[in-house]
């Protein structure tokens, strides 16, 4: 079951701003900006090829922030980073606000504990159906009082 993130507009507007001041200012406005490189490297090409993917990453996590169950694992899909969670490792979750990194587009988020030690937060858009489902896969996760009613089904 896949499930896409939650997108705050406020953090969405960032990203894409960033993502166009990426790619559009170096092939544009070449020199703009303070560029402290030696005159050798001064070039528009140079400007291109290190910002380009930067602002093509950007674009990506933003289009393509994904969570999926699916073969008792929580696959989290960011863009060009992927991570494989055994659902069978998952602790605990909670809901929180956090504005901290993570595979997220938005402060409204899901924790979950997993391996121990290991957190990872994201931000699915449905919270209650995506916590069921995982709770479908491993009952033993402990779900905290904003879960509650949750874990209770």
């Amino acid at each position: 079951m896949v499930f896409s993130s939650i997108k705050d507009l406020w953090l969405t507007i960032t990203i894409w701003l960033f993502a166009i001041f990426f790619i559009v200012l170096p092939i544009f406005f070449p020199d703009l900006g303070v560029w402290m490189l030696p005159e050798f490297l001064a070039k528009q090409w140079v400007k291109i090829v290190t910002l380009f993917p930067f602002g093509f990453c950007l674009i990506w996590i933003c289009l393509r922030t994904e969570y999926i169950i699916e073969n008792h694992l929580l696959k989290i899909r960011y863009g060009p980073f992927k991570k494989d969670i055994r659902i069978a490792e998952i602790q605990s979750i909670k809901a929180i606000r956090n504005p901290f990194t993570a595979p997220a587009l938005s402060m409204d988020r899901i924790e979950i504990n997993y391996a121990r030690f290991n957190t990872v937060a994201i931000s699915p858009k449905n919270k209650t159906e995506f916590v069921r489902q995982l709770l479908k896969h491993n009952s033993d996760i402990k779900t905290y009082p904003n879960f509650e009613d949750i874990s209770g089904s």
